[in-house]
């Protein structure tokens, strides 16, 4: 496992042969701020995106610790533009399917609180709750419901 302080020092070693100063030029920064990465400082996220720009390397590989030193790939610019289509695509079936059973289960919440409704209102029906008590009950679904159509929209 590598951190990405371990990651730019690999950087820094192979492409700029431990020159500081060189790699801090090539990112348009300091070399204090290249010596403290090395050393262990947090980069900040602009710098991150000059290393994935800079070297082409995916944001996987640079912020994951299960990437071994010296195993970074530079992605194919077509391959990545596929990745990102495909993802794209993925998460907009799956935004699909959820909206369809969102709706489903809305549909379900509503058919019940009818059929409770309707229970409530039957005289035939021996009484072994309360008004209030199917009052709540409906009051509890009206939460659920809100609750789930607010989880579902984030």
């Amino acid at each position: 496992m590598s951190t990405i302080n371990e990651k730019i020092n690999d950087i820094a070693v192979k492409e700029f042969k431990g020159n500081n100063s060189s790699f801090a030029k090539a990112m348009n920064t300091s070399e204090a701020n290249i010596r403290n990465y090395r050393k262990g400082t947090m980069p900040k996220l602009d710098f991150i995106v000059k290393l994935h720009d800079f070297f082409e390397m995916s944001f996987e590989y640079l912020l994951s610790e299960n990437v071994e030193i010296g195993m970074y790939e530079i992605e194919d610019p077509k391959t990545f533009s596929q990745d990102q289509d495909l993802l794209n695509k993925t998460l907009k079936a799956e935004n699909n399917l959820l909206k369809e059973r969102l709706e489903f289960l809305s549909e379900q919440i509503e058919f019940y609180k009818g059929k409770i409704e309707f229970l409530s209102l039957q005289t035939s029906v021996k009484k072994t709750q309360t008004s209030k008590e199917i009052a709540e009950g409906l009051r509890i679904i009206d939460e659920i419901e809100n609750l789930f159509i607010k989880k579902s929209v984030k």
